[in-house]
């Protein structure tokens, strides 16, 4: 039996695309699925003047916990809820130390609308397994864009940690478990790709981006093709604002994967910059995987 697939659930919109997510999952990879529900952070109350309120807020987590548990059997998927007080962040981050993966929506009850939820944000950030996020308005059955070099693959960025950034390894993983295909995508900064005033020497420069550039996936490719032989491996070298790159790929792709920190992270930085903005920007789900980076 796989290992566990856990999912934050409040029933909120953005909570119920993480668990379609996550039944999904569970039913293809015929793993357990753990619902955690957050009654928020402990409090010191008088029982005797707040205890109707402490019971409303327990029965309703158990009703939302019990409508979760439903849902999935529905779906033929088996799942377990549990009802756990505590900060929602602190809680999915304890629970991701016995998971395969952790499965959030991309902003909760709270969260602002625009930008990355603070539970999904910290979650990300801090998680023992990867972190699958799923933005709002992502539709488990549109079917992908044809005719794009993505179109229901997995799609993961490659910098120049290559075959040992932790990324790398987990979407291979997928893709080879799921029978999807993978790509390997590294960036041309935009910074780094500008025109000039002669088309000869924009040429010029740019065979001396991309050269090197392609070489490094190549060489991450066949790494990824010796190890996993059935594996469809492809690559794609691309110019611009890495963000707008990953976040365009992302949009057909059947799942998106970074590292939580690439090789430009700072040390003490939780999360890359890269990685917090396609978290925040992309439009399909978006795998964000721990880098176990010590500096």
């Amino acid at each position: 039996m796989a290992a566990q697939i856990v999912v934050g659930y409040d029933g909120s919109e953005n909570s119920d695309r993480a668990l379609d997510w996550a039944v999904r999952e569970a039913a293809a990879t015929a793993a357990p699925l753990r619902v955690v529900v957050s009654m928020g952070r402990p409090v010191a109350v008088d029982p005797s003047l707040y205890g109707p309120f402490l019971e409303a807020i327990e029965e309703e987590a158990d009703k939302v916990a019990a409508t979760a548990v439903g849902r999935a059997r529905e779906q033929g998927v088996e799942a377990v809820a549990v009802v756990e007080r505590g900060d929602a962040a602190g809680v999915l981050v304890e629970e991701s130390r016995g998971a395969a993966v952790l499965a959030v929506g991309r902003r909760g009850r709270h969260g602002v609308r625009g930008r990355l939820g603070s539970v999904s944000a910290a979650v990300a950030a801090h998680a023992a397994c990867p972190v699958v996020v799923l933005p709002e308005g992502w539709d488990p059955g549109a079917a992908p864009r044809p005719g794009t070099a993505f179109d229901g693959r997995v799609v993961v960025g490659v910098d120049r940690l290559g075959r040992d950034n932790p990324a790398v390894q987990a979407a291979a993983r997928w893709a080879e478990d799921h029978g999807l295909g993978l790509v390997l995508l590294t960036v041309i900064p935009e910074a780094l790709s500008m025109p000039t005033a002669s088309a000869d020497l924009d040429r010029a420069v740019r065979e001396q981006l991309v050269g090197p550039a392609q070489a490094m996936v190549d060489q991450v490719a066949a790494a990824v093709r010796a190890d996993r032989p059935g594996l469809e491996v492809t690559t794609a070298v691309l110019s611009g604002a890495p963000t707008d790159r990953l976040v365009d790929a992302g949009r057909p792709a059947a799942l998106l994967v970074v590292g939580s920190r690439g090789y430009g992270g700072f040390r003490g930085l939780l999360m890359g910059s890269v990685s917090q903005a396609v978290l925040n920007d992309g439009r399909g789900p978006v795998m964000v995987v721990p880098s176990r980076r010590k500096d």
